[in-house]
C-alpha cells in the first residue's frame, strides 16, 4: 500500500503437473504484481515435480520471502504405526520454507508424545485454509519466515491456537467503511469550514476617454439637475410671483439630460453580456462609449486549486458530508455568477417613472380650498371703509386677481383648468365686500376703518404668497429632483462598480469554472459511493469482531483522504465537465484497491492517500487482557495440529517449541501482550502458530528428479549427499 509495504502473492500449484505449474509460474513472474512475499500451496504427491518452477521463482530475483504449504500425504505413506516412517521427498530449493499440512481437519494434542490426540469435528473450518488466511498477513508472513528458518531439518507441521473468528480484517474495514460511506452522502452533517473566496476589493478609477460623449453626458445631466434645483429653490419665493421663472422647463431638461446619460450607460453595459468573458473586442467596445477599459486582474489557477483542495480536505476531517460540501459550492458559484447584471441595477438605480416625471412634471396644485375664506374676510374689511360696496368690491377685484395671479405663474398653471377655484374665490369676495359695505353704514371713527382697510390689504397679500409659497414647495417636492440626484449618484457609483467587476470578470469565471470543476468531480465520487453502499448493504459479512468506536471514526477520516486524492487528479478548465466521470472511476479504483489491500492482510491506515497513517487500536483496553491471555497460549500447550493421530509418530516433540505469537492492534500498544507478539490489523485474529519440527529421515531433500519417480541424488536430515 505504502511504498515499502508488501503484500502476500497466493500461488497455488496443487494438481499441477511439472510443465503446467512452470508455466504458471512463468506466468506470475510476467505480471505487474509485487512478489516479494510469496505463500505457495502444494501438494505433497507432486510437490517434488515442481522443483523447476521453485527454481524459476529463486532465480527470477523478484520473490525476497517464501513460504510453501505442503498439503496431503507423500505417495508412500508408512504401512503401519511403529514402522520407519516415509520419506516426505521436498525440492531442495524449498528447505527452510516449507510448512507441511498433512491433514486438514487435524487434532487437538498437547506438545507430549505420550499425550492422546482427540481427533476435531471439522467446526473450526478447514486448517489449510486458517492457515493460509493467517500467512497473508504481512507482518505474520515474515515472522513465520524467519521462524521456520530455525527449525530443525527444515520443514514443520504447524499447530494452531485461534481465538478470532478469521478472516482477514476485511470484515471489520467493510463494516466501518460502509458506516463511513452512509456519512458521507447524509445532508445532515456539520457545517463545512470557512472559505476565502472572492470578495469585495479595491474600486477601480474611472478613466474617461479624452472628448468623450460618455463623460459629457454626466456634466450636461448634473448640470441640468443644478439648474432645475436652483429654479425649484427660488419658485416658493414672492418674486416668481412678480417674474416668470421656467421652473417646469428647467426640470424638463435635466429629465432630458438623466434619461440620454442612463440611455448611454445601457449602451456600455451592453458591450459587456452577463457572463461573458471581457476579451479584446470588448475591451475596444469600452472604450469606444467613452470610458477607459481597466487592466484584467490576473488569476492563478493552481494556488487556487491548492487552497481549494485543502478547504476540501479539511471539510472532509471535520465529517462534512458531500452533498453539504456541493451547497457549499453550489452557493459561492451562484453569488459569483450573479455578478455584474449592470443593466439591470441601472433600471433600479434611474427607474423609467423617475424619467417620466422630470420629462412632463405636473401642474402646480390649485389654490387651496381655504382661501375663498380669507378673500372674503378682506373684501368685508375694505367694505368698512367710507366707500362702502365700492370699497369691498375693489378689494374683492384685487384679491381674485392675486389667486390668479398663482395660477398664472405656477408651472404648468392655465386659467382655463382651475375656473372654479377662481370663481370661487370671486363670489366669496364678492359677499364679503358686499357685507362689509352694509357694515360700514354705521359710520365707523376714521382710525378703525383706516386700519380695517390696511389690515384688508396686507393680509391678502400676505395669505396669498403663503399659499404660493405651500404650493410651490410641494410641487417642487413631487418633481422628484431629489430622486434623480440620488439616480445621478447611484449611476456614478454603478459605472465604477463595473469597471471593477470588469477587472476581475475574468478572474471571477475562472474562480466559478474551479468550483462548478470540484462540484462535478464530487458529484462523481457520490454517484460512486452510492452505488458502493448499495452493494455493501447486499453483502453479508456475519458477526463483526469488536473494534472501538475510533475504528470507525478513523476509516471514515481516511475515506476522505481518498476523495481528496480522487479529486486532486479531476480535469479543469474548459474540461471541468469531465471531471465526474474521470473522478467516478479514480475513486472506484481506489477503493477497490483499498478494499483488495486490506483483504491481503495490509493496515487500512497503509494506504499511499491516508494522510494520518497512526495505527487506530483495534481492541479496547478492557479486551486487552482476552488478547494477551490468548497470544501467551503455552506452545506446548494443547493446540489444532493439522496432521492425524496416526502422524504424531512423525513429530519430534524434543526440542523447544517455535511460536509465533500475534493478536490486534490494542489501545494499550504493545505493553501489555506477551514480548514477541506480531501486531496484526485485524481485530479477526488472535492467538499462536506453533511450528513442530519433523523427526530426522521424515524428509528428504531432493537436488534432481526424474518422472517415474525413480534415483533420487539426496540428502536427508537438511543435508545434501
Amino acid at each position: 500500500m505504502s511504498a515499502r509495504a508488501a503484500r502476500v502473492v497466493h500461488l497455488d500449484l496443487r494438481d499441477r503437473d511439472a510443465a503446467e505449474a512452470a508455466d504458471r509460474v512463468a506466468e506470475l513472474l510476467h505480471t505487474a504484481q509485487d512478489l516479494e512475499l510469496l505463500l505457495v500451496v502444494d501438494s505433497a504427491s507432486a510437490v517434488v515435480r515442481h522443483r523447476a518452477a521453485f527454481e524459476a521463482l529463486d532465480a527470477s530475483r523478484q520473490v525476497s520471502k517464501l513460504l510453501c504449504l505442503v498439503a496431503g500425504r507423500p505417495p508412500a505413506a508408512p504401512a503401519a504405526p511403529g514402522t520407519d516412517p516415509a520419506v516426505l521427498r521436498l525440492p531442495g530449493n524449498i528447505q527452510r520454507r516449507a510448512l507441511w499440512v498433512i491433514e486438514e481437519t487435524g487434532v487437538d494434542w498437547p506438545l507430549r508424545a505420550a499425550a492422546r490426540a482427540r481427533r476435531r469435528d471439522g467446526r473450526d473450518g478447514d486448517g489449510l485454509a486458517r492457515l493460509a488466511e493467517l500467512l497473508r498477513l504481512p507482518a505474520l508472513f515474515e515472522r513465520t519466515h524467519r521462524v521456520l528458518g530455525e527449525v530443525p531439518f527444515g520443514a514443520a507441521v504447524p499447530g494452531l491456537h485461534l481465538a478470532g473468528h478469521g478472516g482477514t480484517g476485511q470484515e471489520d474495514f467493510l463494516l466501518a467503511l460502509r458506516a463511513a460511506i452512509r456519512r458521507a452522502l447524509d445532508p445532515a452533517s456539520p457545517a463545512p469550514p470557512e472559505r476565502a473566496d472572492e470578495g469585495a476589493r479595491g474600486r477601480v478609477p474611472v478613466r474617461f476617454t479624452a472628448g468623450g460623449d460618455l463623460r459629457r453626458a454626466f456634466d450636461d445631466a448634473e448640470h441640468a439637475l443644478a439648474e432645475a434645483r436652483e429654479a425649484a429653490v427660488e419658485l416658493p419665493g414672492a418674486g416668481a410671483l412678480l417674474r416668470e421663472l421656467p421652473a417646469g422647463a428647467a426640470v424638463r431638461d435635466a429629465g432630458d439630460r438623466l434619461g440620454a446619460l442612463r440611455d448611454r450607460l445601457a449602451d456600455l453595459f451592453g458591450a459587456v453580456p452577463d457572463g461573458d468573458r471581457l476579451t479584446d473586442d470588448r475591451r475596444a467596445a469600452i472604450a469606444a462609449r467613452g470610458v477607459e477599459p481597466p487592466p484584467p486582474e490576473p488569476f492563478e489557477p493552481r494556488p487556487y486549486r491548492d487552497g481549494l483542495h485543502a478547504w476540501l480536505a479539511d471539510g472532509l476531517r471535520r465529517g462534512v458530508s458531500l452533498p453539504r460540501l456541493d451547497h457549499d459550492l453550489r452557493a459561492s458559484a451562484a453569488a459569483l455568477d450573479g455578478r455584474g447584471g449592470h443593466a439591470r441595477r441601472l433600471r433600479t438605480a434611474c427607474p423609467g417613472d423617475l424619467l417620466d416625471g422630470l420629462r412632463a412634471p405636473a401642474p402646480m396644485a390649485p389654490p387651496q380650498p381655504w382661501l375663498p375664506a380669507a378673500g372674503a374676510a378682506a373684501a368685508a374689511l375694505a367694505g368698512l371703509s367710507p366707500l362702502g360696496v365700492a370699497g369691498g368690491l375693489v378689494m374683492a377685484l384685487l384679491w381674485t386677481a392675486l389667486v390668479a395671479l398663482t395660477v398664472l405663474r405656477g408651472p404648468g398653471g392655465r386659467i382655463a383648468d382651475h375656473s372654479s377655484a377662481l370663481g370661487l374665490n370671486a363670489f366669496a369676495a364678492l359677499a364679503g365686500a358686499i357685507g362689509g359695505g352694509v357694515a360700514g353704514d354705521t359710520g365707523l371713527p376714521p382710525a378703525a376703518w383706516a386700519a380695517a382697510v390696511a389690515a384688508a390689504v396686507a393680509g391678502a397679500l400676505a395669505v396669498v404668497a403663503q399659499s404660493w409659497r405651500s404650493r410651490a414647495i410641494r410641487w417642487g417636492d413631487e418633481t422628484g429632483l431629489d430622486r434623480a440626484e440620488t439616480a445621478l449618484q447611484d449611476m456614478r457609483h454603478l459605472l465604477g462598480g463595473a469597471l471593477a467587476d470588469w477587472a476581475r470578470l475574468n478572474r471571477r469565471l475562472d474562480t466559478v469554472d474551479e468550483l462548478n470543476a470540484l462540484r462535478q468531480a464530487l458529484a462523481g465520487v457520490r454517484e460512486e459511493l452510492v452505488e458502493r453502499a448499495a452493494k455493501l448493504d447486499a453483502d453479508d459479512f456475519g458477526r463483526p469482531a469488536r473494534s472501538p468506536l475510533r475504528y470507525p471514526e478513523a476509516v471514515q477520516s481516511w475515506l476522505g483522504d481518498l476523495v481528496t486524492e480522487a479529486v486532486r487528479g479531476a480535469p479543469h478548465g474548459e474540461r471541468g465537465e469531465q471531471a465526474g466521470p474521470h473522478v467516478r472511476k479514480a475513486a472506484q479504483l481506489l477503493i477497490d484497491d483499498w478494499e483488495h489491500a486490506v483483504e491481503r492482510g495490509h493496515a487500512p491506515e497503509a494506504a499511499p492517500f491516508v494522510t494520518d497513517s497512526r495505527p487506530v487500536p483495534l481492541i479496547d483496553a478492557e479486551d486487552l487482557a482476552f488478547a494477551a491471555e490468548q497470544a501467551g497460549h503455552d506452545p506446548a500447550g494443547e493446540m489444532w495440529q493439522l496432521c492425524a493421530p496416526e502422524d504424531l509418530a512423525l513429530l519430534d516433540t524434543a526440542p523447544e517449541p517455535r511460536a509465533v505469537r500475534f493478536a490486534p492492534r490494542s489501545a494499550g500498544g504493545a505493553a501489555g501482550l506477551p514480548p514477541g507478539t506480531v501486531a496484526v490489523p485485524s481485530a479477526a485474529h488472535c492467538g499462536v502458530l506453533r511450528l513442530v519440527p519433523l523427526h530426522a529421515g521424515v524428509v528428504e531433500w531432493t537436488w534432481s528428479e526424474d518422472d517415474d519417480g525413480g534415483s533420487v541424488e539426496a540428502g536427508r536430515d537438511g543435508r545434501t549427499a
